[in-house]
């Protein structure tokens, strides 16, 4: 018994070592068997997101730009001829209005007077001179042909043609001087050039003035000019400076400080250049009869002008916050997931971002994110929430 012992107990580890095997070898085998099993998949939580649903269609840019309305015509009044003032028209006063030829000073000058006197007392003398040259001359004629003489005379004197000649000049020029100091004389009554607002008046009654001496400055009132400086891309957006003149393309007009008042004008010139340091090239708009105007709109007026541009086809109006921080537009395709595309607006205002619509897009209305965020992924799958107001 003593020598199958050992054999006893080898056969009885062997077997333990056998049970033990199987056992691991069942335990890795279900194991296995757990891990192999497909797990059900997690649902997919929608995000919540609002859209505003968008078509694809024709808008027209609006360009504003702050100008300020000056008069047609801005003149320095000023003395062409020395005298002193005599008299004043009650109505030359600043802030007033004055009419076209209306008198606004006289002055006095005895010299110039005096000048008119002899200028014609010298054209009445070469007129006489040259009468009585034109009745010698018709004279010598006269007698030539009495004298039966033949061809023409050695010297053209014998006929007075010379003497004629002076006489003829002499009252020209007689006449052109008569001219020049009756001009000067009128030069004495001082009038307004246009209807114009006196804005300043710089004599008084009794002064002295020289040739040249400011008497007053004076705007017009027919028309008001407003002067906008634009970029190449505003320009882009107008249509061609020729149209807008020939059509007086219209143009809204707003006080800067005071909205409330509005004026309607129209565009009236173009600039031919463009500031080579800013870039900008100048439209002008007109208002015409601007103190007739209700409320009048007076020269020297801050005003915001507002121009229509042309129409552009393919353009979503989006609100301005739809437009992300990385300059993309996020939407929702077919399948409620998320998608973008990198957008520059075509165009801005106050409220509303318009974007080109990418061609793949324009066909149907299409939902567009109104707040994306820059943590946003595509292919996310939404839950649109229509936005209450566009």
């Amino acid at each position: 018994m003593k020598r199958f012992l050992p054999w006893i107990t080898f056969g009885l580890a062997l077997l333990c070592l056998l049970a033990a095997y199987l056992y691991v070898s069942s335990a890795m085998s279900a194991k296995n068997e757990t891990f192999s099993r497909q797990r059900p998949t997690a649902q997919e939580t929608a995000l919540d997101v609002t859209v505003v649903t968008v078509e694809a269609s024709d808008h027209a840019a609006a360009i504003r730009a702050v100008g300020v309305a000056e008069p047609k015509q801005n003149l320095t009044l000023s003395s062409q001829v020395s005298g002193e003032v005599v008299s004043l028209d009650r109505e030359f006063e600043v802030g007033n209005r004055v009419r076209k030829g209306q008198v606004l000073v006289s002055l006095a000058n005895s010299n110039l007077v005096s000048e008119l006197a002899s200028a014609e007392n010298t054209l009445a003398a070469a007129q006489l001179t040259l009468k009585e040259e034109q009745r010698q001359a018709e004279q010598s004629n006269a007698e030539w042909q009495a004298a039966g003489l033949t061809g023409e005379p050695a010297s053209d004197l014998v006929l007075r043609e010379p003497q004629l000649a002076a006489a003829e000049a002499e009252v020209a020029a007689a006449r052109a001087a008569l001219a020049e100091a009756k001009d000067n004389v009128q030069k004495l009554t001082i009038r307004a050039p246009f209807d114009a607002i006196v804005v300043s008046k710089d004599i008084s009654l009794g002064s002295y003035l020289s040739s040249n001496t400011q008497v007053a400055t004076l705007y017009s009132t027919d028309k008001v000019k407003i002067e906008l400086e634009l970029s190449s891309s505003d320009w882009q957006k107008l249509p061609s400076s020729d149209s807008m003149i020939k059509s007086q393309w219209p143009a809204n007009i707003t006080g800067v400080n005071e909205p409330q008042k509005k004026w309607q004008g129209y565009v009236d010139q173009a600039g031919m250049h463009i500031d080579s340091e800013s870039g900008l090239r100048s439209l002008f708009v007109a208002v015409d009869q601007p103190l007739q105007q209700s409320p009048p709109l007076l020269p020297g007026s801050y005003v915001t002008v507002t121009l229509a541009g042309d129409l552009l086809a393919d353009l979503w109006q989006l609100p301005n916050s739809a437009l992300s921080q990385k300059s993309q537009i996020w939407y929702l395709t077919d399948e409620q997931r998320l998608a973008n595309f990198d957008a520059t607006p075509v165009f801005v205002d106050r409220d509303y971002v318009y974007i080109k619509a990418p061609e793949s897009l324009r066909q149907a209305p299409q939902r567009v994110l109104t707040h994306p965020y820059n943590s946003y992924l595509t292919g996310t799958l939404a839950n649109p929430q229509e936005s209450v107001s566009q």
